[in-house]
């Protein structure tokens, strides 16, 4: 109902005017519509009015569509879920979300047996991914600092990756993996533990460094052994070692001979 004003008249007591009746109609008109729209028809609610520009606290309120210009959130917020946040919502001019911490810190708090986390879903809604703390029984504080340069994937525990100009520090490799590829620069240190297992390809070079001494190679100190592999006899040496190559050293249990591969044949290191 549209306001209704009383009819004055032009002036006083010139019979022009609302009578009594129908200004009191009037009246009671509107203080019903007032009645109406604060309370509930008859008594007016115990709430206060929100007002434009008067600080205030709304409970149990929804904002349908609103539009928030530079919103403080601040407080504990408790059981709130955002369900939507679109173009129309809380974004930027290109669409995404932007949150401005004070401190630069969004901080995703834990609770019951759960620790914070950040779930990353794909386009379609029906994968995604976790980013979770550590257990309050890790005892962990931390910061994990993202990696600089180009695009990038993050390094995991259990998936298949190639890492590419890495520089491993004393490093502890166990498994059955392999190391391929050409490498042009040197392996320098010590190896104090022990190398088991085959060698199928080359080693080409000097053990013990590029320059050895003069006319002697490199020397074997008394300090130091080195032990050829044993075959049984020559079958086993050729069943073994199908092509051999110029320089191969081997040594034969049925003879207590070692032998050495000429680039055409075998032959027996003699005492004599």
């Amino acid at each position: 109902m549209a306001y209704q004003a009383l009819g004055l008249g032009n002036a006083a007591n010139d019979g022009t005017g609302d009578d009594l009746r129908t200004g009191g109609d009037k009246i009671n008109d509107n203080f019903v519509e007032i009645y109406t729209k604060l309370g509930n028809g008859t008594t007016l609610s115990s709430d206060t009015v929100a007002l434009l520009t008067a600080t205030q606290t709304f409970t149990n309120k929804t904002l349908t569509t609103p539009t928030l210009t530079s919103p403080v959130i601040s407080g504990t917020v408790a059981s709130a879920t955002i369900t939507a946040l679109t173009t129309e919502g809380i974004s930027n001019a290109t669409g995404e979300l932007e949150i401005t911490a004070a401190n630069q810190v969004v901080e995703i708090q834990g609770g019951g047996s759960n620790s914070g986390a950040i779930t990353l879903n794909c386009e379609a809604n029906t994968h995604g991914q976790k980013i979770i703390a550590q257990p309050h029984s890790a005892s962990v504080t931390n910061v994990l600092t993202l990696p600089a340069g180009g695009d990038a994937e993050l390094v995991s525990t259990v998936a298949t990756q190639t890492l590419t100009n890495k520089s491993l520090t004393s490093p502890t490799i166990t498994g059955t993996g392999a190391i391929a590829g050409t490498f042009t620069g040197n392996i320098t240190g010590n190896v104090t533990g022990n190398v088991t297992g085959n060698v199928t390809g080359n080693i080409d070079g000097v053990v013990g460094g590029t320059t050895p001494a003069a006319v002697t190679g490199t020397t074997i100190t008394s300090t130091t052994t080195m032990q050829l592999k044993a075959y049984a006899d020559t079958t086993a040496r050729d069943a073994a070692i199908s092509s051999p190559v110029a320089g191969m050293m081997i040594y034969l249990t049925a003879t207590n001979k070692a032998q050495v591969y000429t680039g055409s044949a075998w032959e027996t290191i003699t005492s004599s």
